[in-house]
């Protein structure tokens, strides 16, 4: 039997010398998918709940509402990976990325992308979501929340041939080890069971959110820009208002079952707003 027949590459571009790099094998577990959720009639329900108790509430925060309902529906896929074993949490943290605007003349190039927790989200109700989020988003970009401030701090000292042992080290002795490090500075869970970033509110129509190895997150949410679509509504074309959602999940964790389970649960949020909001 012959070998296959093979000729090294001699002559290649940068770009490919550094992505052997970056990534030795193909072993990244990450699924994408997108979610269309028909949102005309929850924008409107949204609006007479925001006006109701007088906070302002996105879509964005609606998604976390509907994520915590569906993990706590299905707490199989509300966990993380540990070496070669999943554990389960008890409860569910969302983790909400935040802009954190640049100073100085360059603010794009200095901007920082931050984030915080909701924690407990399956106990909440949407406004004690938005609430929170506000108050630590607030925070964050001021520069008062101590933790994340003190880890940004350390991060400007670190080389940058350092910035990824750092980051292996401390998510494998907050998450590996399980040890409490808010002593360092550290947050007891700084990323929760599920990431959430509104890449709308950037004029994005659509993205995917890459899995971030050192959070051990293995479902992350992009929303998109609402936009108008004709659909198909009762076998008519119709104007509507949809949300796309660009969906990451670690295939480890989360099986094409859990997904197509989880997609169902979660639209059907959306579909029912009315009674998801004021029930």
């Amino acid at each position: 039997m012959k070998n296959i027949p093979l000729k090294k590459l001699e002559d290649t571009s940068v770009f490919r010398k550094i992505a052997m790099g970056t990534w030795k094998t193909a072993k990244d577990p990450s699924v994408y998918g997108i979610l269309e959720i028909d949102v005309t009639d929850t924008l409107l329900n949204l609006e007479e709940y925001s006006k109701l108790h007088d906070i302002k509430i996105s879509p964005s925060h609606l998604v976390g509402k509907a994520l915590a309902y569906c993990m706590k529906r299905r707490p199989e896929i509300n966990g993380m990976i540990r070496g070669r074993r999943i554990w389960l949490r008890e409860s569910v943290t969302l983790f909400y990325q935040v802009n954190i605007p640049g100073d100085g003349a360059d603010k794009v190039s200095k901007a920082t992308l931050s984030g915080c927790t909701v924690e407990d989200a399956q106990e909440k109700t949407l406004k004690q979501i938005a609430q929170t989020l506000k108050e630590k988003a607030e925070l964050v970009r001021k520069f008062k929340d101590k933790d994340i401030a003190k880890n940004l701090n350390t991060f400007k000292y670190i080389p940058w041939w350092f910035s990824h042992i750092y980051l292996n080290i401390a998510s494998f002795l907050l998450y590996g080890l399980n040890l409490n490090l808010s002593f360092l500075g550290l947050p007891r869970d700084p990323f929760g069971s599920v990431m959430i970033t509104n890449v709308g509110s950037f004029g994005i129509d659509l993205a995917f959110a890459p899995l971030c190895p050192y959070t051990r997150v293995p479902l992350l949410l992009s929303v998109g820009a609402v936009s108008d679509k004709v659909l198909a509504v009762n076998g008519q074309p119709k104007i509507r208002k949809v949300l796309p959602i660009g969906v990451t999940f670690d295939h480890r964790l989360i099986d094409g079952v859990h997904a197509s389970q989880m997609a169902k649960d979660f639209k059907d949020c959306f579909a029912r707003s009315k009674e998801l909001l004021f029930n």
